[in-house]
């Protein structure tokens, strides 16, 4: 019997198959693994990672009952750097590193996946006020696809050099990079999906306007500037402002900086995604042999 997945053609038999799902919910995925990658490095290193290294550390199951901690933040590269730690401290040192490294593909393979999904979607939208959107699509996806591909370098680069040394300062930026490039493709990922669903008209929230969503895209990119700036300042020796624990005010600006761009980068798209998988705009995917 022929059906829509057994068709005949010229006398043979090619093998048709059908998925129809919301691609929001791999974006989803991906967005929860990298929260249970920060979840997971920070309990590793908490009750697992020696550092800097020490005779006779407590076993894990000590630290467990309420040994202290023998991973000392304070003693990082970054702390000392920066004058303060950056969440990715507690992913740095093994074992934390290694469990990391495997846990952050649950966060990269569905972006990947997803990119390749969206960009698929706008490109085959016909109707003309899509035209401005795919033409960004085509530049924008390609470069989040590299930039997300290689963001495990992350953990291939350790910041783990010898402070206040050229040869500790080139590890840090080995270790940066990546992860400035991957801030910058979350940016293009966020442009991406509200102007999509602005064109659409599928924003998930009633009460949330194009020109809220503009605002928050204008938001992440100059938070993405600032960040990458304050960094570079660092790097060349050339502080934007202090950020030492004799200078809390400013501190203070680094760290809601830091904290505010994992806010906007994460748990802010993983709730659209969450709405978004449910708004019955599914994608249908056909793989058929042609030969």
């Amino acid at each position: 019997m022929v059906d829509e997945e057994t068709p005949l053609t010229g006398g043979k038999v090619y093998g048709t198959k059908t998925m129809q799902f919301n691609i929001e919910r791999i974006r989803l995925f991906g967005l929860v693994g990298a929260v249970l990658l920060l979840l997971v490095g920070t309990f590793v290193s908490t009750y697992a990672v020696v550092f800097p290294a020490k005779d006779n550390p407590s076993t894990f199951l000590e630290k467990l009952m309420g040994a202290p901690s023998d991973f000392d933040s304070e003693k990082t590269f970054i702390y000392q750097f920066f004058g303060f730690n950056h969440t990715c401290s507690m992913l740095d040192f093994n074992p934390s590193k290694t469990i990391s490294a495997l846990i952050i593909m649950l966060h990269i393979m569905p972006m990947d996946f997803f990119i390749i999904c969206h960009y698929l979607r706008i490109t085959s939208q016909t109707d003309p006020k899509y035209d401005n959107l795919k033409k960004v699509t085509k530049i924008f996806s390609p470069l989040q696809f590299a930039f997300m591909t290689y963001f495990f370098l992350v953990f291939v680069n350790s910041p783990d050099g010898v402070y206040g040394t050229q040869a500790g300062t080139n590890k840090f930026i080995a270790h940066y990079t990546p992860y400035m490039l991957w801030q910058l493709g979350m940016v293009m990922m966020a442009i991406q999906q509200c102007w999509y669903i602005a064109l659409k008209d599928m924003i998930p929230l009633s009460w949330v306007t194009k020109e809220m969503m503009w605002t928050y895209c204008q938001m992440m990119m100059v938070m993405f500037v600032v960040y990458t700036v304050f960094c570079w300042a660092f790097i060349v020796g050339s502080p934007l402002w202090p950020t030492t624990s004799d200078h809390p005010v400013g501190q203070f600006f680094a760290k809601c900086m830091m904290f505010g761009w994992e806010i906007l980068s994460i748990p802010i798209p993983a709730y659209f995604a969450y709405l978004e998988s449910s708004d019955g705009n599914d994608t249908q995917f056909t793989f058929k042999e042609l030969q």
